[in-house]
């Protein structure tokens, strides 16, 4: 399933550069890194971001996304799970370790 609207690289509003600190930001394209882009909004996103992503992304993208990511903190799959109504068991960062070194101090 693609993007609700996101057609190019372009269509990345400047304000979500910040949550790409470690990229060529010019080069994240939407079709190609989506599940890169939803990972890295809901677990570092501020209000801003999380309304631009839901405008952008199906609730069954996001879904997708926090059920087989590895990358984002139980908390942040905890959260998404309660909003989108997937079952614990369905998500993949639970029964395996993240992929990122999370801890009480973390950002997210």
């Amino acid at each position: 399933m693609r993007s609700k609207k996101l057609k190019a690289k372009s269509d990345l509003p400047d304000f979500l550069k910040p949550y790409f600190w470690e990229t060529d930001f010019a080069r994240v394209n939407p079709r190609q890194h989506e599940s890169y882009i939803i990972e890295r909004v809901i677990e570092y996103g501020d209000d801003r971001a999380i309304h631009w992503l839901k405008a952008n992304f199906t609730p069954a993208q996001i879904a997708r996304v926090v059920r087989s990511s590895r990358a984002i903190s139980p908390n942040t799959a905890n959260l998404w799970a309660l909003i989108l109504k997937i079952p614990r068991g369905k998500i993949k960062c639970f029964s395996k370790p993240s992929l990122l070194p999370h801890s009480a101090f973390s950002r997210g």
